[in-house]
């Protein structure tokens, strides 16, 4: 679809006394509000509906679908964005305001810290309709890092009304005081359906091998992908997967020969994802996937790319030759973070926290995977 317009098919009608939106603006939020989606429908009392936004609504329209929780509503815009930030927020700003006029929801719901869920918090707050944080709170002591996300994720935490956090953590100021501990709804998603990446994920986030993950498509980053087999020589404790054009390459060989390496043509977007946030690092030509690592908690380096970094940016834009460098030393200096089990209840914990902001149960806190009068 090319055209700009607006949203995409009819706007839903409230099928329930309390409704809420929730705004993605690139994949990495609809990685975590999917799955928000699911647990708002299987409790059934109150209607949550998708809302497809941002710089680029057709591929986050498509992030929905390909995780099974298709669109509610999709932004359709009315002109080509100017690239710079200032307009982009500019053209979110008008146009989520028209949405929450014309739905006029009882609350939103946004992730993180990216430009759509800054300018969408803000416009709510000017309606004086409650905003839900997920994953709220400071991530680091320094406001510049990751840049522009700190800084965005504190100025909705000063118009949040419920502040929903993945773990308790020490940094920085408190979030407010309706904080509550939720866990990450991302690991919720479905696992990859192909046995091998289902595997590795669960390996990693066991605290195993860390993960390589490597996109390439373009024939003059064939030098990367000839450096492959001797980083899996100088990194023991990685495991790799390789996956684009350039998988099908001849200089792809050795590694498929290699016990540490998984070589594939195509992954698709829900496996994607996966295993972007179970990365350690992400190597990619591709500037749109190294732009959503971040949001997904990945450093990405960015082979051949015009990315200019900016201050506290965990994007790098590497020449090809220098590639292997860097992701040895992202490597190094990344470390090993243990991850803590998930329970799969991270997003029936969102839904009950906002059915308890809405006065629709004595606790904010989840003592069932699903309320009492729902049927299973």
């Amino acid at each position: 679809m090319t055209e700009f317009e607006p949203p995409l098919g009819g706007l839903p009608v409230p099928e329930h006394d309390h409704d809420i939106l929730l705004v993605a603006g690139s994949r990495p939020d609809v990685a975590r509000l999917a799955p928000v989606a699911t647990a708002f429908a299987d409790a059934a009392r109150i209607q949550a509906l998708t809302v497809a936004t941002g710089p680029d609504p057709m591929t986050v329209h498509e992030a929905f679908e390909a995780l099974g929780v298709p669109a509610d509503v999709t932004q359709l815009l009315r002109e080509p964005p100017d690239p710079q930030p200032a307009a982009i927020a500019a053209m979110l700003m008008t146009r989520i305001d028209e949405l929450l006029v014309d739905l006029d929801p009882s609350a939103i719901m946004v992730y993180g810290g990216g430009m759509t869920s800054a300018v969408a918090a803000q416009v709510a707050f000017w309606r004086q309709i409650p905003v839900v944080h997920l994953q709220s709170g400071v991530a680091t002591d320094d406001l510049l890092c990751p840049f522009p996300q700190e800084a965005n994720r504190r100025i909705i935490g000063q118009l949040a009304s419920l502040f929903l956090t993945t773990g308790d953590s020490g940094l920085g100021s408190p979030v407010g005081p309706n904080a509550i501990t939720v866990g990450d709804t991302m690991t919720v998603n479905p696992q990859p359906a192909d046995l091998r990446f289902a595997r590795l994920v669960r390996r990693v986030r066991a605290n195993g091998p860390r993960l390589v993950l490597v996109g390439l498509d373009r024939p003059d980053s064939l030098g990367v992908l000839a450096g492959l087999p001797d980083l899996l020589e100088r990194e023991p404790e990685i495991e790799i997967v390789v996956f684009g054009e350039l998988a099908a390459h001849g200089a792809a060989y050795p590694l498929l020969q290699h016990e540490r390496a998984t070589v594939v043509r195509t992954l698709p977007l829900a496996e994607l994802v996966q295993l972007v946030a179970a990365s350690a690092v992400l190597v990619s030509d591709d500037p749109e996937l190294v732009a959503d690592a971040p949001g997904l908690g990945t450093p990405a380096v960015l082979v051949d790319g015009p990315h200019v970094q900016e201050p506290g940016d965990s994007i790098r834009s590497i020449l090809s030759p220098a590639v292997m460098t860097t992701v040895r030393q992202v490597l190094a200096t990344a470390g090993i973070t243990p991850t803590t089990p998930a329970d799969g209840l991270a997003a029936a914990r969102v839904e009950q926290a906002v059915a308890w902001m809405f006065g629709l149960c004595p606790s904010p806190l989840l003592t069932s995977p699903f309320p009492s009068n729902t049927e299973v």
